[in-house]
């Protein structure tokens, strides 16, 4: 069964998002490298992003001379601290008072005498005597035998709970407190009452307060019962012993909301100008001006100290390695190779550099962060160049890890930091959106308009939430999208730099080099034309296979019409470029003939380099045939060592490698086999095409060359499907349209038998294909 026949099974590859195995012996020195790195840019990042240095600034105590004259080096905000003490005892004494009302008060007591009686009565008879003395010790009263007698039926007790009921009933509805004096008292600066239960809350004015009954005073009233019944006197005594206030003072929640209100009142600023006299020399320090100084020198040290910028430092540190080590663990597509890194962290130096710039001009206008105006302009800064940048020369995944930590530190010296971080994280997304598979210059201001975009609606969402007026907002919105388009720009300029710096091959560089005018393709095509024609047609393959398996199709295509370059420095040498004659190959032994065929590897190599195609490019020259074995001039060298010639080794018939590492490598691979080996096909027909095509897949996956590329057997299904359609085009048949007579008298015409010879016949169907045919697979 062909290998073919099951779409889900997988290519042995690595476990997706794990770590690219590492040769041994090299662990350590790439370790070192990356720690010394991370050092590094957290280094520049604190240096960048962490306050600015000044000198230290001079101090005095209170009492103390003089020395100098200390002038403030900036403006700053001292806080009034009498003032802010006065205004927060203000809105501590303005806080009301709160009390509890227990809505069933009345039911607890009731309760509580239903379970006396219950506990007195419990004995069938009663034992009047010992009921006498369960009363007393629980009413702490004495009752009167009588009282006992009656109260031992079942209706006469259930006439005390009512007698008892009625007693407490008005006096709950009114409500009782503890002590009615205090809660007077607290009137002054309000009483709110919370139903506990429902949490509903009043405030209580003078109506209600008079109303409210005093716990002491009620039960002297109870104790002291009218003539008239015993048992309603005898009620009126319970009730009072049952008797509970059912309006508390919780004095926890009191404190709580007397806190809230003192520590929601803020500081109360004093504006010291920059420029404004401290102190003068010679003169006394006050407590006032000690405690000016002191502000001046914190803001000073807060500014410069190095511990503020070992803070820096450390967040840096921990934000790139964190985010680093998350992306290449668990990011399938995630780019961590030294020349990546290298490349990221001149991003993340970069941007934070143009940062502090940015930010010095803006304090050069003499406007905060924080403010309307000219402050404004801080949000016009080109931060989302960077991330498009990133975007546009690997890949998203990669672009959305860098993000994190370098706008994480970009963020730090705003103030607030979190609406910095959201503002620019906004439109760097939406131009890392925008520049997905940028292939034009006009992609990529595209970009930058789409990040103005979101920063502006970030920037007014912003401005609506910090209550800024109208103009202010407008300056934010400008400003973002002023920053957006810089970004664009600014990207169009950092991207050329980056492809010529780290050997990059983005999607713009292919375009330029996919123009068939390019001086190496010009070159292929005059000293190689069917090289150069089976390229063309390999890029037509691999083009349809990358879109069908959802690969870099532009990177795919344009490596195709390059990958046999090489072939330029002996074209002679390869069988599509030969003219009518004999093969060169059948004078040379097998094993320079299987030199001949691997330096062509190496000779496109070196040429992309030196034409700077880009590293993505040279690296799938060289393995566009892996270690493939050259199977005709194997077979051959076999053949004449059964004949008595020394042994042959395989190996050396195998080219160099690597297997392919990518899946457009891959692609190249295949289509270049499969191109080769149907111009071969005496009868194209589309059924012998796939059989071609299946068989030189299968083939070329049971020699482990896809081992190390990231291709399921779904993909080779959709790849061989691509192919076989592709090719059936190519190779349709024609219909054979008759000739006028006079033509063909001609002896040199269109049908002159010389041309025929390597032609098609009459019929329009290709010569029988001998030997010399499977010479031009070169494999």
């Amino acid at each position: 069964m062909p290998l073919l026949a099951h779409p889900d099974r997988k290519v042995p590859l690595s476990e997706p998002g794990g770590e690219d195995p590492e040769p041994p012996g090299t662990s350590l020195p790439r370790l070192r490298l990356r720690v010394g790195l991370l050092a590094l840019v957290a280094a520049a990042a604190a240096a960048l992003v962490g306050p600015p240095w000044r000198p230290a600034a001079v101090v005095y105590e209170a009492d103390g001379i003089a020395r100098e004259d200390v002038r403030a080096a900036r403006d700053f905000l001292l806080s009034d601290l009498e003032a802010t003490e006065r205004k927060r005892r203000e809105a501590e004494e303005a806080s009301p008072a709160v009390y509890d009302l227990h809505p069933g008060a009345l039911d607890e007591a009731l309760g509580r005498l239903r379970g006396d009686l219950s506990a007195a009565f419990s004995q069938e008879p009663p034992d009047l005597g010992a009921a006498a003395a369960e009363l007393e010790g629980r009413w702490g009263m004495r009752v009167a035998p009588e009282l006992v007698r009656r109260l031992s039926r079942a209706d006469e007790r259930a006439r005390l709970v009512g007698l008892v009921e009625a007693a407490l009933g008005g006096l709950y509805g009114r409500g009782v407190v503890a002590n009615r004096r205090l809660l007077a008292a607290e009137l002054r600066r309000g009483v709110v009452v919370r139903t506990l239960g429902t949490r509903e809350e009043s405030v209580l004015g003078e109506a209600s307060l008079a109303a409210v009954e005093d716990f002491d005073e009620v039960r002297r009233r109870l104790g002291r019962p009218e003539g008239g019944d015993p048992l309603s006197a005898l009620a009126q005594r319970t009730a009072g012993v049952l008797f509970r206030p059912n309006v508390t003072h919780n004095g926890e929640e009191t404190a709580l909301r007397r806190a809230a209100a003192r520590d929601s009142v803020r500081p109360v600023l004093l504006q010291v100008s920059r420029g404004e006299m401290l102190v003068r020399e010679g003169d006394r320090v006050t407590v006032e001006q000690a405690r000016r100084l002191a502000a001046h020198g914190a803001l000073a040290e807060g500014g410069g100290g190095w511990l503020a910028r070992l803070g820096v430092l450390g967040l840096a540190a921990m934000a790139l390695g964190c985010c680093f080590r998350f992306g290449r663990s668990n990011v399938k597509k995630f780019r961590s190779a030294n020349r990546d890194l290298l490349f990221l962290a001149a991003l993340v130096v970069a941007g934070l550099a143009l940062e502090r710039l940015g930010l010095t001009l803006v304090a050069a206008v003499g406007a905060s962060l924080a403010s309307g105006g000219h402050g404004s302009l801080a949000f016009a800064l080109p931060l989302a160049a960077a991330v498009i940048t990133a975007r546009v020369v690997l890949n998203s995944e990669t672009a959305l890890v860098f993000l994190l930590p370098f706008l994480a530190l970009a963020a730090l010296p705003f103030e607030p930091a979190l609406g910095a971080f959201l503002h620019f994280a906004a439109g760097s997304l939406a131009g890392a959106h925008f520049a997905a598979r940028a292939c034009h210059r006009l992609d990529v201001l595209r970009a930058g308009a789409g990040a103005g975009l979101a920063q502006a609606v970030v920037a007014a969402s912003l401005a609506l939430a910090g209550g800024a007026g109208g103009g202010e907002a407008a300056w934010w919105i400008g400003a973002s999208l002023l920053g957006g388009v810089a970004s664009g720009i600014l990207a169009l300029g950092l991207i050329p730099l980056a492809e010529g710096a780290f050997g990059y091959t983005t999607e713009m560089r292919l375009m330029e080099l996919a123009s068939l005018d390019h001086p190496l393709l010009r070159e292929l095509m005059l000293r190689a034309p069917g090289t150069y024609h089976h390229s063309l047609v390999t890029g037509s393959l691999v083009k349809a296979a990358a879109e069908a398996i959802g690969a870099r199709a532009l990177l795919a295509t344009v490596a195709a019409y390059y990958h046999d370059v090489g072939k330029v420095s002996k074209p002679i040498y390869f069988i599509e470029n030969q003219a009518d004659g004999g093969n060169l190959h059948d004078k040379l032994a097998p094993s320079m003939s299987s030199l001949v065929l691997v330096s062509h590897v190496k000779e496109g190599v070196d040429l992309a380099r030196r034409h700077r195609l880009g590293a993505d490019l040279v690296e799938i020259i060289q393995q566009h045939h892996g270690t493939s074995l050259i199977q005709f001039f194997y077979g051959r060298a076999c053949e004449r060592a059964r004949a008595g010639v020394e042994a042959v080794r395989e190996a050396d018939y195998r080219y160099p490698g690597p297997k392919p590492q990518t899946r457009e490598a891959a692609l190249v691979l295949l289509a270049d086999a499969v191109e080769a080996a149907c111009r071969t096909l005496p009868d194209p027909r589309p059924a012998r095409i796939r059989g071609v095509v299946q068989n030189i897949i299968n083939r070329t996956f049971a020699d482990g060359q896809l081992d190390e590329c990231d291709l399921t057997l779904k993909d080779l299904h959709d790849i061989a499907r691509s192919f076989s359609r592709i090719l059936g085009g190519i190779h349709h048949q024609r219909i054979d349209y008759p000739l006028a007579a006079h033509k063909e008298k001609k002896p040199h015409g269109d049908l002159d038998p010389k041309r025929l010879r390597g032609g098609r016949d009459r019929r329009g169907e290709a010569p029988e294909a001998g030997p010399e045919g499977l010479k031009r697979l070169g494999l």
